[in-house]
């Protein structure tokens, strides 16, 4: 096991109990990020729902599945064991409700710690409160859409806004058409930027 992996293993025992907000009475888990470490590619989404506590790690119900058609869809092509998953908040809320701000600040510095073991070179930030409260950027995701710079004590890493894919599951059929060619698209960009990443040395 690599040194980065021990070091998420540590960091999600010390939170496996956490108290910081108020989540920590309702939760039934901490649901902590999932994937390659370290990971080219990071994802950052708002919040897990009812079957990412149920199976243990996010993305896992209906927009996990339609992520990984993306991510293998022509002109993306992105191997899903490129990738790292993660929420702005690890603890589901009543109701699937989103996260209010103090929960959100209550987990940012276990988001920056997980974030500087997976060591992204890229990230893709998923959804309005992402773009708000960690990119500091407001208004409409579909207006935002598009590539920033995340700056952070040890540099700065690329970062693209994009629609959360579960908001491609629900409404009227046209507006769901609509937003998987958006999503579609923008992975496209995504994609892109990818493969011109060189090749880091495996961990050993």
């Amino acid at each position: 096991m690599g040194a980065s992996m021990r070091t998420l293993e540590a960091l999600q025992e010390a939170y496996a109990a956490c108290q910081r907000c108020a989540l920590g009475q309702s939760r039934a888990r901490v649901v902590f990020g999932h994937g390659a470490v370290p990971a080219p590619l990071l994802l950052l989404a708002e919040r897990i729902g009812g079957t990412d506590e149920q199976v243990g790690r996010p993305f896992a119900g209906p927009a996990g599945e339609l992520l990984r058609r993306i991510l293998a869809a022509p002109q993306v092509e992105i191997p899903f064991h490129d990738v790292y998953i993660t929420n702005l908040v690890v603890c589901r809320a009543p109701a699937d409700r989103s996260p209010h701000v103090a929960e959100i600040r209550a987990c940012r510095e276990r988001l920056l710690q997980e974030i500087a073991v997976v060591s992204p070179r890229l990230l893709v930030v998923l959804g309005r409160l992402p773009l708000q409260y960690f990119l500091g950027v407001k208004g409409g995701v579909e207006r935002q859409r598009g590539w920033y710079t995340w700056a952070h004590a040890a540099g700065s890493v690329p970062a693209y806004v994009t629609l959360n894919p579960a908001s491609a599951l629900y409404g009227e059929p046209h507006d769901i058409r609509r937003k998987k060619l958006l999503i579609y698209e923008d992975w496209q960009a995504i994609a892109e930027a990818y493969r011109t990443l060189p090749a880091e040395p495996q961990e050993g």
